[in-house]
Parts: structure tokens; C-alpha cells; sequence
């Protein structure tokens, strides 16, 4: 314990010799808020938000739960003053109105999404081998701002999906080491996986 505290001491000695680390150290959190208060429009004394009705266009391949979960997240309530989702079936046409400055981003889900991050029937056999499918993000360059906005909200989606995941299949592999499941048991393990997955908010 007292060891930890030396360091700490030895730490905000260092601090607060350097100069220009003390001043980014003070600085970065204001800017920080303060850009995002610019932003959201939070310093205007206004309700409406500075940035509001992003456009971006969507196009899910797949038929799987978790793209229905990101259309569903485009369109729920947290998110209906901050942007304004359409939806379309040809990549190559979302890509366009990007290209013509129509949409903020194009997000586009490929079929198969949902089946590589959650195991299906027969991922588990030795023989099968699941690729893992990305989300493609189409963003504008002359918009980089609503773009970046649009990627955030993709990126802390991919994340909870990712991390969610990653857990799963940790925890089917180490019963499976441990002998507390048998291979024909992480199916159904998977599928539970998968389900809880699906349902986690």
C-alpha cells in the first residue's frame, strides 16, 4: 500500500514539473466540453440540437437479429433528433448518394453479419470455419463531422457486439478445456450464447 502511494506522489511530481503536460492535463476535459457543447448546441440556450437530422442510408443484407438491432438503434427515440435513417436494397445505389452528397454515411450490413458473430447450427463442428463479416461505413468526406458522428454511434454498437461475443466463446472454450461441457453441448451452449446476446440491452 505504501508503495502505490510513493508512486502516486513520484507520478504528480512528474505532472506538475512538465509544464505542457499540466496545461494539455487542465485544458483537454474543457475543450473537450466545451466542442461538445458547440456541437450539440448545448451553449445556445436553445432545446434544438446544433447538429440535428443527419442523413444516412442503410442497407441490411442480412436477415439475422443482431442488423435488425442496429436498424432498430438508427430508429429508436434516443436517436430521432440526431439522425435521420432511410433505408435501401443496392449498395452500389446508397454509395451513389454519398457520392452525390445526398447522405451523411452509407451503412451496409452483409448478409451473413449476424451468423459470424453468433454461432448457428453447425459453427462448432471441426470442419466449419465462419468468416468474419464487417459492416461497411460509406462516409461522406465533405461531411466529416455528421460522418463521424455516424461512425461513433457504429463503432460503440460494434463494441457491446464485440465485447458481448468475445465473452461468450471464451467462457464455451473453457468449459469445454475444463470437461464441464461436452463438444456436442457447445451447440447448444452457442445458441445460448446467442441468445443472450440478442437480448442484452
Amino acid at each position: 500500500m505504501l508503495k502505490t502511494i510513493l508512486i502516486g506522489i513520484k507520478d504528480v511530481k512528474l505532472a506538475f514539473r512538465d509544464r505542457a503536460a499540466l496545461i494539455f492535463m487542465l485544458l483537454a476535459p474543457f475543450l473537450l466540453t466545451l466542442g461538445m457543447g458547440l456541437v450539440t448546441g448545448r451553449f445556445s440556450g436553445s432545446n434544438s440540437s446544433g447538429i440535428s437530422d443527419i442523413p444516412v442510408i442503410i442497407v441490411n443484407q442480412d436477415d439475422g437479429q443482431l442488423s435488425e438491432a442496429l436498424v432498430d438503434l438508427f430508429n429508436s427515440e434516443e436517436l430521432a433528433e440526431l439522425v435521420e435513417p432511410s433505408f435501401g436494397t443496392i449498395p452500389e445505389a446508397a454509395r451513389l448518394l454519398v457520392e452525390e452528397d445526398k447522405v451523411a454515411a452509407a451503412i451496409i450490413i452483409p448478409a451473413g453479419f449476424t451468423r459470424s458473430i453468433i454461432p448457428q447450427e453447425g459453427d462448432f463442428d471441426e470442419a466449419a470455419e465462419t468468416e468474419v463479416v464487417k459492416i461497411e461505413m460509406y462516409a461522406n468526406p465533405s461531411r466529416p463531422t455528421s460522418a463521424g458522428i455516424i461512425k461513433s454511434i457504429l463503432d460503440e454498437f460494434m463494441s457491446r457486439i464485440e465485447e458481448g461475443a468475445l465473452g461468450g466463446q471464451t467462457s464455451i472454450v473453457q468449459m469445454l478445456a475444463s470437461g464441464r461441457i461436452t463438444p456436442e453441448q457447445a451447440e447448444a451452449a452457442g445458441e445460448d450464447m446467442g441468445e443472450r446476446l440478442q437480448n442484452a440491452p
